[in-house]
């Protein structure tokens, strides 16, 4: 099998490599009528961007068990070095080199000479090794330091918003900083300068963060802020069980990489409310809204009890009243879901449909998909990992996961759209919001039905967390 893998990757490696050759050499016809080098210059700024999120995405930390070296007379910057220097080979960066050298030589060299080409292949590698450098820098932060990545990502969702709304050309401004370079030599050694500082803010931070001690003093101050939930045990037991699932998701990195996205799904919206080709009565605006207003609310319900799988067997022998745990569910589902909702009342900005549309998608999924996702999570078997990330993961995820989607997604579309298509589309609203407060009368009735499986189940459930494969 690791021989027939190898063939494959070799074929598909060359046929990269004579792609990447012949689109360099041929650049010039494939864009005739414009600029060849400042077109490239374009095509370059959205490559890197595509990077940046495929490596966000699918890049694995580079990992050295440095324990057993400790003892060693070998110097903790040496093993620093060693961990950096693994993480730069990868096959990311090797697909930028296939895709820059041929360029550099066919079309650089041919308008800026040979040692022009070099410097500037020097300089897009560079880039590449940054973003390298910055994507481990930011997935490291993300299990310790939540304002760090917070206002990283908020300073590129504020760069691609701008993109978005024409304030600026991403990919202009890119082009015009790389044709500046190469016009002036000595900047293209900026590049080299952002990957040696890129790699510094790594190396500082492991260097900081080497040895578990290190580590402690962090915990301490993160206990003291963002993990002390204490006020929540003013609440009595309901609380307490909240502020568990509080440290949970903020301790874990399946959790918390999906907690560092929400800003991308609240964001979803102006991809569909600000585009005129999208019927603003249509079936796709009601699946913006629901997704907007419930999506952090499904990730928290839908592997619900798994989350807790690796130890189930403690809450089973803990005393805690199934009742209120399913009660404390409830409460905080019920509480991302409104916060969900009122991050998404600026949309409305945009038009007062949409915050008409968001109320009544809200209202659904606080009434109706809340007790149905509780309730399918009932029916989970395998706990999760939650050390993973959850980018293309899908361990832990059964069919009950997938079924619950059909009542997320089509639900909301079967009661709207029939008003919509007898021209009643403000009907269709009220009729999708009164289900959801007609949900919420019926609560206590879920609560009922849920605890009641829940509890048919919860040895069921137990067996199956206890399994690790």
């Amino acid at each position: 099998m690791n021989i027939f893998m190898f063939f494959i990757f070799s074929i598909l490696f060359a046929e990269v490599m004579l792609a990447s050759f012949f689109v360099a050499k041929g650049w010039h016809e494939i864009v005739p009528g414009t600029e060849p080098l400042f077109a490239f210059y374009k095509v370059i700024a959205y490559y890197f961007s595509a990077m940046f999120v495929i490596r966000f995405l699918m890049q694995q930390l580079p990992v050295l068990e440095v324990r057993p070296y400790m003892h060693l007379s070998v110097k903790k910057r040496n093993l620093l070095h060693f961990i950096l220097g693994k993480g730069s080979l990868n096959f990311f960066n090797l697909i930028s080199i296939i895709f820059f050298t041929p360029f550099a030589f066919f079309q650089i060299a041919y308008y800026h000479g040979n040692l022009i080409a070099l410097a500037w292949l020097i300089s897009m590698i560079s880039i590449d090794l940054s973003l390298n450098y910055l994507i481990i820098y930011i997935k490291k932060q993300m299990v310790n330091n939540l304002t760090i990545v917070t206002i990283m990502i908020s300073i590129i969702g504020l760069f691609a918003l701008g993109d978005y709304m024409h304030w600026y050309s991403y990919s202009e401004t890119f082009a015009n900083f790389i044709e500046f370079m190469v016009k002036t030599p000595a900047f293209l050694g900026l590049p080299l300068l952002l990957t040696v500082v890129t790699y510094w803010m790594n190396f500082k931070f492991l260097s900081m963060n080497l040895y578990l001690e290190d580590l402690s003093s962090y915990t301490k101050k993160t206990d003291n802020h963002i993990g002390n939930v204490a006020y929540l045990k003013n609440f009595g037991i309901i609380g307490e069980l909240i502020g568990i699932d509080i440290k949970l998701y903020l301790r874990n990195k399946r959790t918390k990489s999906m907690l560092y996205l929400s800003p991308l799904f609240l964001a979803y919206g102006l991809m569909f409310y600000t585009n005129d080709q999208y019927d603003h009565e249509g079936g796709m605006m009601i699946f913006v809204g629901v997704f907007m207003t419930g999506i952090l609310m499904v990730n928290y319900l839908q592997y619900a009890f798994a989350y807790e799988g690796t130890y189930f067997d403690l809450l089973l022998t803990s005393g805690i009243n199934f009742k209120d745990f399913i009660r404390a569910k409830f409460i905080a589902a019920s509480i991302l879901v409104s916060v969900s909702y009122m991050l998404t009342i600026p949309y409305f900005l945009y038009g007062t449909e949409f915050l008409l549309i968001n109320t009544a998608c809200f209202l659904f999924n606080l009434g109706i998909v809340i007790p149905t996702a509780l309730y399918f999570a009932t029916f989970n078997k395998k706990a999760l990992n939650l050390k993973q990330g959850s980018a293309f993961n899908y361990q832990g995820i059964g069919a009950s996961h997938w079924l619950f989607l059909l009542p997320f997604f089509i639900g909301p579309l079967i009661i709207y759209l029939p008003f919509k298509w007898f021209g009643n589309a403000e009907l269709g609203l009220i009729a999708l919001g009164l289900t959801g407060i007609l949900g919420l009368t019926f609560r206590q009735v879920f609560a009922r039905a849920i605890l009641k499986n829940a509890t048919e189940r919860k040895y069921i459930m137990a067996v199956g967390f206890r399994e690790r494969g």
